[in-house]
């Protein structure tokens, strides 16, 4: 079974709290533990679990208003951001957090209706991350000064409805 997304459940809590994070990807993403708590109950921030043959792999954020703005130089209330991507570590470098973000363009407008892009931040001293999201089509479309530095701000333009 390859990689597949699905929208969080109560069920994934267990394995990705049981995820282990590589010590270099510490100070560029959030652990589910802290992610997990932020996602509850707010109806602009969907949790989405990453799965590899069928076992949690994996967690990251999709979000609109607010939370997705911040990352951007002026407002487009068509975008979406991913945020706080985690891969186990045993699974890292094994092609898991690309084909993840390859399936970006099948998954947002199912949970985001009016979404039309795809946007995120990469530290610049991450370029591991960046050659993920540059393999899944997002290019990068500005630059910024974030909490741990200065970052990419990438975007995925999603397939428009005929």
């Amino acid at each position: 079974m390859p990689t597949q997304l699905v929208p969080l459940e109560a069920s994934h809590e267990a394995a990705l709290l049981a995820l282990t994070l590589a010590p270099e990807q510490l100070p560029f993403t959030a652990h589910p533990a802290e992610l997990l708590p932020e996602l509850k109950g707010d109806p602009q921030r969907r949790g989405v679990t990453i799965l590899d043959s069928g076992e949690v792999a994996g967690l990251f954020a999709l979000s609109a208003g607010p939370h997705c703005q911040k990352y951007l130089s002026k407002p487009d209330p068509h975008a979406v951001a991913v945020s706080a991507l985690s891969i186990d570590a045993s699974r890292q470098g094994r092609g898991v957090g690309t084909a993840a973000m390859r399936l970006l363009p099948t998954l947002v407008p199912a949970l985001f209706p009016d979404a039309r892009r795809v946007v995120l931040v990469v530290n610049q001293r991450n370029p591991g991350a960046r050659r993920v999201y540059e393999r899944a089509g997002f290019t990068v479309t500005n630059e910024r000064q974030g909490p741990v530095g200065p970052q990419w701000v990438m975007s995925l333009p999603l397939p428009t409805a005929p």
